[in-house]
């Protein structure tokens, strides 16, 4: 019975020497791989090589940041927010045919749009809007509307 123990011993050295043979044959290819035979088999070389790697890529990421800084501030003069209400101004007209549209920019500059429908016809009016102020006065659905697009 001793023989089978020491046969099953031997068997269990035999699997964990082929698994550190395996190891260090893979180990072997990936220095191999890093460090080819040519001249830049220095580590210093594969550091010296990193690192310019990794400053490429911070000049290239400052390039970037700076052309998105641009794509915002060119944004800015852009349609962003906008709102719209609906409502009967009148009596003696049915439906909320009316309407006040406030079309913004990213400076908050833009315009106020109110259409007032009843049965004689429609008018329109227009009212500019600098920094989220309206220089003409505002009725309170035109009001209510600037907010709702300033974001208020």
């Amino acid at each position: 019975m001793s023989s089978v123990w020491v046969v099953a011993v031997m068997g269990a050295f035999f699997i964990w020497l082929l698994t550190l043979t395996f190891l260090v044959l893979k180990q072997k290819s990936f220095f191999k791989e890093l460090f080819p035979k040519d001249n830049s088999r220095d580590i210093r070389n594969k550091f010296k090589e990193v690192l310019d790697a990794i400053s490429g890529f911070e000049k290239e990421n400052l390039i970037l940041d700076n052309r998105l800084t641009g794509f915002k501030k060119e944004s800015l003069g852009n349609l962003q927010n906008l709102a719209v209400l609906r409502y009967n101004p009148y009596n003696d007209t049915g439906g909320e045919q009316s309407f006040s549209l406030a079309l913004l920019d990213g400076k908050q500059n833009g315009i106020v749009l109110t259409s007032l429908h009843s049965r004689a016809g429609t008018r329109i009016y227009l009212k500019e809007v600098k920094g989220g102020k309206s220089g003409l006065e505002l009725s309170k659905e035109e009001e209510q509307v600037l907010m709702e697009a300033i974001g208020e």
